[in-house]
């Protein structure tokens, strides 16, 4: 296998990882809101543990960039030399080890701050997406292809998602407290149950996408030349 074959295979593998860690993590978040019978301690202990298995599909959403722009890089979809390659590849690892930190410290006086801004570099890379795929739309730079830019908005598109997923699960913060110390009430029940229901109407929202994405990378589709 060549170099190119490799981060297509590693490329392909992170999105079935991505989908699949996410469908553990659905499910195991609607047994967790469904179980009013289990003691309090019991179900924040699973609720952690849902935390933990939540990383992955965080892991798969950091490692898809630089992957994906390496790959469209080797076909010349886009100009990266060795020092931008580089600087891709060195940015995503910090990101990566960041929000581990970020995970590792979300019940630590610094928690708060490090969350706040883990969400700042979201918005912030959301509009540099936003940007690359609308200019590339545009004027065939830096993106020479439509269908990669599209994918690129598209990919904008599954972080915002992320973080509506992740506004719900901060919604029913406001009550899991009680519920974890046994003083829930069916109104607290309820509100829970309604949160993570909505946040996965926007976990849907976000695998659509991610069908679509993967799609235009298979398919390349001539979606009309670049000017």
């Amino acid at each position: 296998m060549n170099s190119y074959e490799i981060i297509l295979w590693l490329h392909v593998a992170i999105m079935g990882y991505w989908i699949g860690s996410d469908l553990v993590v659905n499910a195991l978040t609607h047994y967790v809101t469904r179980a009013s019978t289990l003691p309090g301690p019991e179900r924040r202990r699973l609720w952690e543990f849902l935390m933990h298995v939540d990383q992955h599909p965080r892991n798969a959403l950091i490692l898809s960039v630089p992957l994906g722009f390496t790959l469209s890089a080797q076909i010349g979809l886009i100009w990266l030399d060795s020092a931008a390659m580089a600087m891709l590849w060195i940015g995503s690892a910090a990101w990566f080890a960041y929000m581990w930190l970020v995970h590792w410290k979300r019940s630590a006086a610094s928690g708060a701050a490090l969350a706040r801004w883990d969400w700042r570099i979201r918005y912030v890379l959301i509009a540099m997406f936003v940007y690359m795929g609308v200019i590339s739309l545009v004027t065939g730079k830096p993106l020479a292809a439509p269908w990669l830019a599209w994918k690129v908005l598209l990919f904008a598109g599954v972080m915002v998602c992320g973080i509506g997923i992740r506004y719900y699960i901060r919604e029913s913060y406001r009550v899991w407290p009680r519920i974890w110390a046994g003083q829930g009430t069916a109104e607290d029940e309820q509100a829970v149950r309604t949160a993570m229901n909505r946040a996965t109407w926007v976990l849907w929202c976000l695998w659509t996408l991610l069908v679509v994405i993967g799609w235009l990378g298979v398919a390349k589709p001539d979606l009309g030349q670049s000017p």
